[in-house]
């Protein structure tokens, strides 16, 4: 990339993807003009161009590239077609192989070898046509949330639906389904995660979490929000933590937030939450799992319930559990926590918000869905 620059390319980095500016081109006038390369960047796990270049195809927005007789370059123009690429318009889709190896070193000789097609048919009629202009210095525009380069959006060319999830999110518990979810929220775009417990990290807690503990930061036993939001902060800009259980003398602090997971355990508290988000107008997840012994097995379910704002308070007391074990919930009457059901009880609400905020398809629209272990089936509720 720096080899690129100090050529004289106008290079651009936006959102993992390359963007070469100002390459001159021969229209089907036989006149100059000048288009713009792009593709997605091949990164190795620390930002890096990686090497050799995964993919050898880029993309070319302007007119038709043509060669000095002003015929177009079939053999290169794989495909034509107004199309969006991260966040550009482009026209056409180009396949240029090496002949040899069948993939580029690196991308500063796929850069070459592509203006060098389009750019040498242009320099055959002015040899001052160039894309080595010198004009400007590396221009980098990353929007992500990441603390590491999001060259995932850029390869499959999801940027746009990945733009749906920006906003503010809450999680309120961080223990086994709670942090499941931290996991899979710190590879969305949401733009900021808060985090809220009151509680310490406990070694029976890593059993049902995810990932493998990192010691040094579990031996002066630190809080839960803490711990977390220091190992995901690796992955992911905007993570807060707050020291706090969600009660009804703070839940008001949720009011600005655009969506809430609840992961708790206690009836009372969940009845608590359920009453201030539901005043506050903020969408919500409810989780919950009831797992105990059967038969010298272990059996029962994994919850994911949907409120909208405006819901009726009776339609939310049908839905959840406000019952507290020493009250004889019949759902809750156990507090075994696996894994796997946690990690799936997460997924269950994560798949819910992202279809609430249209990133997924969604033609039932449920407000409840129950897993349950056996007969490995759910069980969804649909709003009406």
């Amino acid at each position: 990339m720096k080899r690129l620059v100090d050529e004289g390319f106008e290079i651009e980095v936006c959102n993992s993807h390359l963007i070469v500016r100002n390459v001159p081109y021969v229209t089907s006038q036989r006149t100059l003009a000048r288009g713009a390369l792009t593709c997605a960047l091949s990164l190795d796990g620390t930002g890096l161009t990686s090497t050799p270049q995964h993919d050898h195809t880029m993309y070319f927005a302007g007119g038709v590239p043509c060669h000095r007789n002003g015929q177009p370059m079939l053999n290169i123009i794989n495909s034509s077609a107004r199309q969006t690429l991260g966040s550009m318009e482009v026209d056409h889709y180009l396949s240029s192989k090496p002949e040899v190896t069948h993939r580029y070193e690196n991308v500063y000789d796929k850069v070459v070898a592509y203006e060098g097609l389009i750019g040498g048919a242009a320099r055959s009629l002015d040899r001052t046509a160039n894309a080595r202009t010198h004009a400007k210095a590396l221009v980098a525009n990353d929007d992500s949330p990441f603390a590491i380069p999001d060259s995932a959006s850029a390869r499959y060319q999801i940027g746009g639906v990945n733009r749906k999830l920006k906003g503010r999110v809450a999680i309120i518990g961080l223990g086994g389904t709670g942090s499941f979810l931290l996991d899979l929220l710190a590879k969305t775009w949401v733009t900021e995660i808060h985090l809220y417990d009151g509680d310490q990290l406990l070694n029976h807690n890593l059993f049902r979490s995810p990932g493998a503990p990192d010691i040094e930061l579990l031996r002066s036993f630190p809080f839960k929000v803490d711990y977390y939001a220091q190992v995901y902060a690796r992955m992911h800009t905007g993570i807060t933590p707050h020291r706090e259980r969600v009660t009804a003398a703070n839940v008001d602090e949720l009011g600005d937030f655009n969506f809430v997971f609840v992961c708790v355990d206690k009836g009372s508290s969940r009845r608590e939450i359920a009453e201030g988000l539901l005043r506050l107008d903020v969408p919500f997840v409810d989780t919950g799992i009831g797992v105990g012994l059967e038969d010298d097995g272990m059996d029962g379910c994994a919850r994911a319930t949907f409120i909208r704002p405006g819901t009726p308070w009776a339609d939310v007391q049908k839905l959840l559990p406000f019952g507290d074990d020493s009250e004889g919930d019949d759902v809750y009457r156990t507090d075994i926590q696996i894994a796997a059901i946690n990690s799936l009880n997460a997924i269950l609400a994560i798949l819910r918000w992202k279809r609430w905020a249209r990133y997924f398809r969604d033609e039932r629209d449920e407000v409840n869905s129950v897993y349950m272990i056996e007969g490995n089936n759910i069980s969804n509720r649909s709003a009406a």
